[in-house]
């Protein structure tokens, strides 16, 4: 029993101008809990009085919105000489202590800091402290500070764990934006700081590959308002098995747009918590799951994988991709030249004196917006001229995947982290690199280069000028991501690998699309072992193409 409760008998009563009992349940309240909550007040669905309804003081005349959050003392009443009293919104959040007074409206998803007097409105999703109040923070997202909600979204969107975290999953794409600044700081102390789980990246790649039939299920772990942990899925529907229709639940950033090192992002010192959370959560929820791309070796969403396994959860698990990459830690661009073959330091050298006897040779970077348009345009053109003579690249094709690389290019540059090189001949570009640098680590993405210029290794000699101008900037990494290239090797002499995981929960839909993904590997190590190499490559096509 609390206030509320007492109230809510009293004020039916009330409405219905049954006598005495609203005088009881009046009288009451104030004995119990000093609060004077007159029966004359409205609370709207799921409301709720911290501790019972505390030392709380209300209007006669107050109306209260549905799911607001009410902290113990708080006073909410008229001003002298002033008619009106406070009208409190949908869903707001009135720290303890708060006193609202005067003809105010508190706008819905709104906060009150503690002790704050507030004497003017309030706006909608903002944050208001301070004696007088004012605006601190608006454009928030109510979620962050609140788990009421009604209940068929509370069951579907929240969740309190066994280690009193709160999971709130975000499906609107319009709230992802109220996250970025949390999200990068939450990223900035983590282990698995990188371009492919900046919300830059992830943010644009939904908005560009989006699909109707899709569903946003971003996850976010809190321990009250800090964000301890971020799993950035989204949800499909999958064929397994090439039968077995279901919805999986995949990281943002999947698929043809080249995104490494996907993982969960979790606050550095908070892992066990937040594995334990998670744990809690996909236990009650049992997605079926592919996370693919994984760091391979420690992965964050190891520790959940293993906990879910011990939960009865059958895992498959698989080697996809390889990652090249070169230590620059301590070297200058003549020490790596000498930790290189010798015939390949030579023939570098040798190409980049060639080119320049041919012409006047250029190297830029774009560094400023009105260049970038046109750079990556040529860039483009470059890269799928050459490509188109290797057969063509299943990269930076689609209608889809030029709007994510023009949209993300012009991020990447108001962050400084744009590298998108073009090699010049008497000002026409012949090669070009496209790539990115945040942090010590330089991501190289694609290469392109014109094919007339082939006999002077165009390719070779942009390669090696980005990874010198990567060692003039600081860069302590040159990564060149998946793909085992030959060309690749020329430069690099250690490897990353990635990795796939596919979760199956304790279901008999769990196990069903399991036995079919097993059903399939069998089909296809049986086709790679009796199929004739001709028919092996129209399949892959087919399939690739489908």
């Amino acid at each position: 029993m609390n206030a509320l409760a007492i109230h809510r008998v009293g004020h039916w009563c009330y409405q219905r101008r049954i006598p005495l009992i609203p005088q009881v349940a009046y009288g009451a309240i104030f004995l119990l809990y000093r609060a004077v909550i007159p029966m004359s007040v409205e609370f709207g669905e799921g409301t709720e009085l911290a501790y019972g309804g505390l030392g709380i003081v209300l209007h006669e005349r107050t109306k209260i919105g549905r799911y607001v959050s009410i902290g113990h003392d708080v006073t909410i009443g008229g001003r002298s000489r002033r008619w009106g009293v406070p009208v409190i919104a949908d869903r707001c959040v009135i720290g303890a202590g708060a006193k609202l007074l005067g003809p105010i409206s508190v706008g819905e998803a709104s906060v009150i800091g503690a002790n704050a007097v507030v004497l003017d409105d309030v706006p909608p999703n903002s944050v208001m402290v301070g004696l007088p109040a004012q605006v601190v923070r608006q454009g928030i997202d109510i979620h962050d500070y609140s788990c009421l909600q009604p209940p068929e979204e509370a069951d579907r969107l929240s969740f309190r764990t066994s280690n009193n975290l709160l999971i709130t999953i975000i499906e609107d794409a319009g709230r992802l934006s109220h996250l970025v600044d949390e999200w990068t700081d939450l990223l900035e102390h983590s282990e698995q700081d990188c371009l492919f789980l900046t919300p830059e990246w992830l943010t644009t790649w939904w908005r560009c590959f989006e699909r109707d039939e899709w569903t946003l299920r971003l996850v976010t772990v809190r321990r009250q308002s800090q964000l301890l942990g971020i799993a950035p899925f989204f949800s499909r529907q999958r064929r397994f098995g090439g039968f077995m229709s279901y919805q999986s639940t995949e990281f943002l950033g999947t698929g043809v747009v080249g995104s490494d090192y996907l993982d969960l992002i979790v606050r550095r010192g908070e892992e066990d918590m937040v594995r334990v959370g998670l744990t809690d959560y996909f236990n009650r929820s049992k997605p079926l799951m592919t996370l693919s791309h994984l760091p391979a070796r420690a992965a964050e969403a190891d520790g959940m994988v293993k906990e879910l396994e011990l939960s009865g959860w059958q895992v498959r698990r698989s080697t996809i991709e390889s990652c090249p990459y070169i230590t620059l830690r301590g070297h200058t661009w003549e020490s790596y030249l000498d930790s290189l073959g010798a015939n390949h330091r030579y023939n570098f050298t040798r190409r980049l004196k060639n080119l320049r006897k041919a012409g006047v040779l250029e190297f830029d970077v774009v560094e400023k917006e009105d260049r970038r348009p046109e750079a990556l345009q040529a860039f483009l053109s470059l890269h799928a001229v050459a490509w188109r003579e290797r057969g063509g690249s299943q990269a930076m094709q689609t209608a889809r995947e030029l709007a994510f690389h023009k949209a993300f290019s012009r991020t990447a540059l108001e962050r400084g982290w744009l590298r998108l090189f073009l090699l010049r001949m008497n000002g026409r570009p012949i090669g070009g690199l496209y790539g990115f640098r945040r942090g010590a680590r330089f991501y190289f993405y694609q290469s392109g280069y014109d094919p007339a210029w082939r006999k002077y290794s165009v390719g070779l000699v942009t390669m090696g000028l980005a990874i010198k101008h990567a060692l003039a900037e600081g860069a302590e990494e040159y990564d060149l991501l998946h793909g085992t290239e030959a060309y690749k090797f020329r430069w690099a002499k250690e490897t990353r690998d990635l990795s796939r995981v596919h979760l199956f929960p304790p279901s008999w839909r769990g196990w069903l699309c399991c036995a079919s993904v097993e059903a399939e590997n069998q089909g296809k190590h049986a086709a790679r072992r009796w199929l004739p190499q001709p028919m092996l490559d129209r399949l892959t096509k087919s399939r690739m193409g489908a």
